[in-house]
């Protein structure tokens, strides 16, 4: 079965996030911090993960990237969904690593079927 780590540091976001990948056949994983994120990382290595920007302490874009540039992680798909949607945030997403990017308010089908369709395709490590 595949993993995914949501990591958000709202509340309800991890819950909807969960219930969509739940529904897709995931098993889920929570962090609500970087910090939180990296142990789980370590202790159950999933085969996604979900990223919100605007956190407390490291930002997931500093997340990602340092995601990135890991042989250990660089091949975890990363969708980082996000208020954040201006064209600069979709390039700055793209210049990381992150191998979608997602407005929060993102329908639930599309996000499902983003979710299935990275963690099912082949581990491509393009280290940054």
């Amino acid at each position: 079965m595949n993993k995914a780590l949501v990591v958000d540091d709202s509340f309800m976001m991890r819950e909807v996030f969960s219930m969509y990948l739940q529904k897709a056949g995931f098993s889920v994983l929570k962090a609500s911090n970087v910090e939180e994120a990296k142990q789980t990382l370590l202790d159950y290595q999933p085969n996604l993960i979900i990223l919100d920007v605007v956190m407390d302490g490291k930002s997931g874009f500093e997340f990602c990237h340092q995601l990135k540039k890991s042989k250990d992680t660089c091949s975890i798909p990363i969708i980082i969904c996000s208020t954040k949607t201006t064209p600069a945030d979709f390039i700055l997403g793209d210049i990381i690593g992150a191998d979608a990017y997602l407005p929060k308010n993102v329908e639930q089908s599309k996000f499902m079927t983003t979710a299935q369709q990275l963690a099912t395709k082949p581990a491509i490590c393009k280290l940054l």
